[in-house]
């Protein structure tokens, strides 16, 4: 004979239980009580932020840059006696040359009107290289 097999009286048919009555329960709550769910979960996320930070390797300390000194030229030597004579007749020996060169520029920029500026300054510096000057010694070096 077959045996008849029992349903257990917890497992009815067609019933649906309490779980639906639960589920609008806890939705419920839910929507009445956002807020603090809202600041239930800051109070989590603050909590792992500090415990996160914590765990984390010390940062290195910023070690702060030195000021920037003052650039400051070396004191000349005090000039005395003949060194002092000598330091002024090289000065305006060196004045002198210098506004001669210039002369000398000017010169050589009239005297080749058709040159550029590049050109007039390359014959300029083999003019002042070889030693020469048209207003010192009229042009020759070995007389200086």
């Amino acid at each position: 004979m077959a045996a008849k097999r029992r349903r257990s009286g917890g497992k009815g048919g067609g019933t649906m239980g309490c779980a639906p009555f639960l589920v609008l329960i806890v939705i419920a709550l839910i929507i009445q009580y956002w807020w603090v769910l809202l600041i239930a979960l800051g109070a989590v996320a603050m909590t792992v932020a500090l415990v996160r930070s914590t765990k984390a390797p010390a940062r290195p300390a910023r070690v702060p840059l030195p000021r920037p000194q003052p650039a400051v030229a070396p004191p000349r030597p005090v000039l005395g006696g003949d060194d002092l004579t000598a330091h002024v007749r090289a000065a305006k020996r060196a004045g002198r040359v210098r506004d001669m060169q210039e002369w000398d520029y000017e010169w050589i920029r009239l005297s080749h009107p058709g040159k550029s500026l590049h050109e007039v300054n390359s014959i300029a510096n083999t003019h002042f290289a070889r030693g020469r000057s048209i207003g010192i010694n009229s042009g020759d070096p070995s007389l200086g």
